[in-house]
């Protein structure tokens, strides 16, 4: 498997073999240049793709045939979106999981105790979620996301063992924190784009091609008019034999310590 470590490993070897080579006979400097992009595009891709597992395991889908899948939103809470979200999983019996935000909690204690109530699960979605914070070095990142976790568990009692990384970047630092914390790290593999398509149809659609066995499907219940799309959504779902499960239940993991 393509990973951080050993990207770095087969950078290092080609680069020494580039420069011992050199001294045999002169190397254009293009292929320096070109080892140096493809090791920065690799980069770039393993960083900003989740399910490439190539800093983090991330979970994005569970391994089984079974009709059954997962949904789950980021950014919140916020009052009157995520409430209206709350609203409609309870009209189709189902539940999700909530990847918060921690510095979104204060003044928004009751949403999310509502959340609890209703029998969804509520992970951790970074304190900051700053546009910086991928830049954090690991002792950053540990305080960040305690933080988070401190603030979800002085509302609801609990600490979240699920993290989804903001924006789904991933980089050392946040691999040897999440590690430090013992966080179960959680992708997804159905982007619904929902923060960019705002026409109802296209995004229902964009989501339903993409749905397998095993989905974890990503919202955010930030977005205005997003139930309008979902109810949509878990229409098709019961229509097609879906089972929307907790996400626990789904990857067989503890959502809190």
């Amino acid at each position: 498997m393509l990973t951080h470590r050993t990207t770095c490993i087969a950078f290092g070897l080609a680069l020494a073999a580039l420069v011992a080579l050199n001294f045999v006979f002169p190397v254009a400097w293009y292929w320096f240049v070109l080892l140096i992009v493809a090791f920065l595009s690799i980069e770039f891709y393993g960083a900003y793709f989740v399910h490439s597992n190539f800093h983090i395991r991330a979970i994005c889908k569970a391994d089984t045939s079974e009709k059954v899948i997962a949904l789950t939103f980021d950014d919140g809470p916020m009052q009157e979106r995520t409430d209206a979200i709350l609203n409609l999983l309870d009209k189709f019996n189902v539940k999700a999981t909530f990847f918060c935000i921690g510095n979104r909690i204060k003044g928004n204690e009751e949403v999310l105790k509502n959340i609890h109530k209703r029998g969804h699960l509520i992970g951790n979605h970074s304190y900051s979620h700053s546009n910086l914070f991928d830049l954090k070095n690991t002792s950053q990142m540990i305080d960040d996301l305690k933080k988070g976790n401190n603030e979800i568990k002085r509302v609801i009692g609990l600490e979240p063992l699920f993290f989804r990384p903001p924006y789904g970047v991933t980089t050392p630092s946040l691999a040897r924190a999440s590690k430090k914390l013992k966080l179960e790290v959680i992708g997804w593999n159905v982007r619904s784009l929902d923060t960019t398509i705002k026409n109802r149809q296209e995004l229902v659609e964009r989501v339903t091609r993409r749905i397998q066995p095993g989905s974890i499907l990503l919202f955010h219940d930030t977005v205005n008019g997003l139930e309008f799309a979902l109810e949509d959504i878990l229409t098709y779902l019961n229509q097609n034999g879906y089972k929307v499960v907790e996400l626990d239940k789904l990857i067989q993991k503890q959502a809190y310590a």
